[in-house]
């Protein structure tokens, strides 16, 4: 996501800043200041954006730029046309299936727990490969559709 967020939400929902004010509770000046990266606003203030904008993906932003947790755990995600989001979706389900990592994490779980460095090591390449799964299907759940 490029740009600021918050004004994305905005002139996705098609209001002034004064209106979108009015419509969220709180002030014209801190509309301004959330568009001008000067204030973040609150959880409960996004979630109002969203749903005003119908741009729900604009939680998944908000809480990738507020907070480290949120960015070290929610992947980055794109908001995509259905089509693109679909091709990118099967590229990563097809390269996770070819790494054969479904097999390796049978034989993991099998004994309920990961033992050994091998073991160990696999478990990690496993997890690492799932991130882009995991934002590819994310991305299907906020596409333009």
């Amino acid at each position: 996501m490029t740009g600021n967020i918050y004004r994305q939400a905005r002139e996705t929902a098609g209001m002034t800043q004064q209106r979108w004010a009015e419509m969220l509770g709180v002030s014209t000046e801190a509309v301004k200041q959330y568009e001008a990266g000067g204030y973040t606003p609150a959880d409960d203030v996004v979630l109002s954006m969203a749903d005003l904008s119908g741009l729900q993906i604009l939680g998944t932003w908000h809480l990738r730029r507020k907070s480290a947790i949120g960015a070290g755990v929610i992947p980055p995600v794109e908001r995509l046309p259905l089509p693109q989001a679909v091709v990118q979706l099967l590229t990563a389900l097809h390269n996770f299936d070819s790494r054969h990592h479904a097999d390796a994490l049978l034989l993991i779980a099998a004994d309920g727990r990961v033992e050994g460095e091998e073991e160990e090591a696999r478990f990690e390449e496993v997890r690492q490969d799932l991130q882009p799964l995991i934002a590819a299907a994310m991305q299907i759940d906020f596409c333009e559709r």
